[in-house]
């Protein structure tokens, strides 16, 4: 056990986003393993830059971590200039979850499928609109690549919160969205939101009922988001194996198994090593999709 008094898990997002969701389910775990009090600091800015740059100059002691995310540290080096360098200023610590995106509307669009989207998006150019809090999150290029596959044109709405984005869904003020399956799936199953697709390669053990978006629509799409911890470069090796393993112990809780399940995340404690990686295939896959996306209409720069 790593003897730490406090540990800051710093989130560049706000307060119901993925990372937020999956971070706090995993702290109560983490804390007993470590023997620490930890404290989850929102730090929402510049899609997740301006807390990651934060973490990247915190002193190297293990006592400051950062919940990296597909965006922070697999999109973001393609989409220009950061305060931060995802490989030169961070050391892995553990992948943490992986989960498919949910494609809902709202239901007075009476849509029945990611195809009928599709139809209408081609009927109604550039007037359907879909909410994001982040540009070139992944919620955003999940959009962007539907788009670009489908050939069709939607008109993207920013957000800096994602409980104001669920506010304007509901409510019916933007038609769509591409969102993280934690906060997705209730308000679906509550009838607030209408499920079309989720973005996975296969459908999801938590929602067997929702299709896929390349079953049902455009075969070859797949957009799956992931959240890892990560620590500023130059913490010691052992701060960092005990704070995978303490990761590793935290995810096996019954508690976390559980509500991981019921939101269709999947738990993935790995090695320091595995999740570098892991995070290098990430930088190039995702390299490759940005590159396709700047050639095509979907709003990425």
């Amino acid at each position: 056990m790593i003897e730490r008094q406090r540990i800051r898990l710093v989130l560049g997002f706000s307060a119901g986003s993925a990372s937020d969701q999956i971070a706090r389910a995993i702290v109560p775990g983490l804390s007993r393993e470590l023997g620490a009090a930890i404290e989850v600091e929102l730090r929402p800015g510049n899609n997740g830059a301006q807390a990651a740059a934060a973490v990247a100059a915190a002193e190297r002691d293990g006592r400051t971590l950062f919940m990296a995310t597909l965006g922070t540290h697999a999109l973001a080096p393609h989409l220009g200039a950061l305060p931060y360098d995802p490989v030169r200023h961070f050391a892995p610590v553990s992948l943490v979850a992986t989960a498919p995106l949910v494609l809902a509307c709202h239901p007075a669009l009476a849509l029945s499928s990611a195809a009928a989207l599709i139809e209408l998006a081609r009927a109604r150019p550039r007037t359907l609109t879909y909410g994001t809090s982040a540009i070139a999150g992944a919620p955003h290029l999940a959009a962007g690549l539907f788009e670009q596959m489908a050939g069709i044109e939607m008109r993207h709405v920013r957000y800096d919160q994602t409980e104001r984005l669920y506010q304007d869904l509901e409510a019916g003020r933007i038609a769509l969205s591409f969102n993280n399956m934690m906060s997705m799936l209730p308000r679906c199953r509550s009838g607030r939101l209408h499920a079309l697709a989720v973005t996975g390669a296969a459908r999801s053990p938590a929602a067997q009922e929702i299709p896929t978006v390349t079953e049902s629509a455009l075969p070859g799409y797949e957009v799956s988001n992931w959240v890892g911890i990560v620590a500023p470069k130059g913490t010691p090796q052992p701060a960092l194996a005990g704070l995978s393993a303490a990761v590793a112990s935290a995810l096996a809780s019954d508690a976390v198994v559980a509500a991981f399940a019921n939101a269709g995340v999947t738990a993935c404690g790995t090695t320091p090593e595995a999740f570098a990686a892991f995070m290098a295939g990430e930088i190039t896959r995702w390299g490759l999709v940005v590159e396709r996306l700047r050639d095509g209409r979907s709003g990425v720069r």
